[in-house]
């Protein structure tokens, strides 16, 4: 019996020449370079050598064919892979392309990661189409990493793309990615001798038996991604754009050295009603309040130290039928509105955590403050319950 990765395969195949024409049309900036796959020097520690090809002395024709890119499309081979660079050989450019990457992480957060790249990609893809886009979101390893692929209806002066896909990702840190992600083209600076990034095409990835999905736009639906024949119908059917208006030069971003992330060891477990959001009773497992002024910045802040942890008692309602449902629309929630976390905690009890803030506790501390400590959490114990 066949694979589904086969299938897929199979699908892709018999229309390598459709998608073929759609990147010679759409996507080919240079014919005389490309970037392509192949196995790494001895000793190297990865598992390919990402090259642009042809060596220099070959370079000035063109080289790049309709032949070429139907090979990529349709061939279970991975040397048969190639990119396309992101700006012509004077200086323009007919799409550019923003690389929201996971490469190999601990196990332990690489689920929090791709959350949050999804969140990200899905964030920047609605921004571009309120400015009149038609974005591609591309599935581009199936392990939380994302290409948001935009196309022009003629070439764009590299300068004025650079600065627009800049300035749409400038707002990273925001969107609680840990690192801005790579833009194409990478760079805004008009250099004869310097080619350019090259990007993979859609299509087999080029280290895991994945396909390029296509994201539909309907985040409601159980998989909102599309795969083999859909996804092709889609990537075909993307309307190009017109060129981005010029950022001048006092509004361009300038990037910033990113220091590496610190590793986060103590966590702190934050309750989710009556602390992020306002709660005036429990009204099901659909309704939510809206965020309480101050909290987005204060998960924000808490997350530059510690693991966040989302402690919701929402998974243990009666009305609850469904844990996985019900914490897929907790987080929905928490990132449609730009809070910091780690994990959204479902156990029984409450998780471990070197503090925890919840609108209803009650610190009692007579290690510290003597048996005067009971006398307060007495107090306040009688003023929630009257509450």
């Amino acid at each position: 019996m066949s694979s589904n990765f086969e299938i897929i395969g199979e699908e892709w195949r018999l229309r390598a020449h459709e998608m073929a024409e759609w990147a010679w049309n759409r996507m080919v900036n240079r014919k005389d370079v490309w970037g392509q796959y192949t196995s790494p020097p001895r000793g190297s520690k990865k598992s390919y050598a990402a090259l642009t090809l042809p060596q220099k002395k070959m370079r000035g024709q063109d080289m790049v064919s309709l032949d070429k890119l139907e090979r990529h499309f349709g061939s279970l081979k991975r040397h048969h892979l190639i990119g396309l660079h992101s700006q012509s050989s004077d200086h323009t450019c007919k799409w550019f392309a923003i690389d929201i990457d996971l490469h190999d992480c601990d196990d332990r957060i690489r689920e929090d990661v791709a959350r949050r790249n999804y969140a990200a990609a899905t964030g920047w893809w609605e921004v571009l189409q309120l400015k009149g886009y038609d974005p591609l979101l591309l599935d581009s390893n199936g392990r939380g990493g994302f290409h948001l692929l935009v196309l022009f209806a003629e070439p764009v002066p590299l300068t004025d793309v650079y600065h627009f896909a800049e300035e749409l990702t400038a707002d990273w840190e925001k969107r609680n990615l840990d690192n801005p992600p790579e833009t194409f083209p990478k760079s805004d600076k008009v250099n004869d001798e310097k080619l350019g990034a090259w990007l993979r095409l859609p299509g087999m990835h080029h280290t895991h038996d994945h396909f390029t999905r296509v994201w539909c736009g309907d985040e409601w639906l159980d998989d909102p991604w599309l795969s083999g024949d859909a996804a092709i119908d889609a990537i075909l059917a993307t309307t190009p754009g017109p060129a981005p208006k010029s950022v001048s030069k006092k509004k361009r971003v300038a990037k910033k050295p990113v220091a590496p992330a610190k590793k986060k060891i103590k966590s702190v477990c934050v309750d989710l009603d009556g602390v992020l959001s306002t709660y005036s009773g429990w009204k099901g497992s659909e309704h939510f309040g809206e965020p309480i002024d101050g909290a987005v910045d204060f998960t924000r802040e808490l997350a530059r130290k510690y693991r966040v942890i989302i402690f919701t008692s929402r998974t243990h309602e009666p009305d609850c039928e469904d844990v996985s449902a019900a914490v897929k629309g907790v987080g929905a929630w928490l990132d449609r509105h730009g809070f910091a976390y780690d994990e959204i905690y479902t156990g029984a009890g409450k998780p471990f955590a070197s503090a925890y803030v919840d609108d209803r506790g009650v610190s009692c501390r007579p290690q510290d403050d003597g048996q005067k400590a009971f006398e307060v959490a007495a107090i306040q114990i009688e003023k929630l319950a009257r509450g």
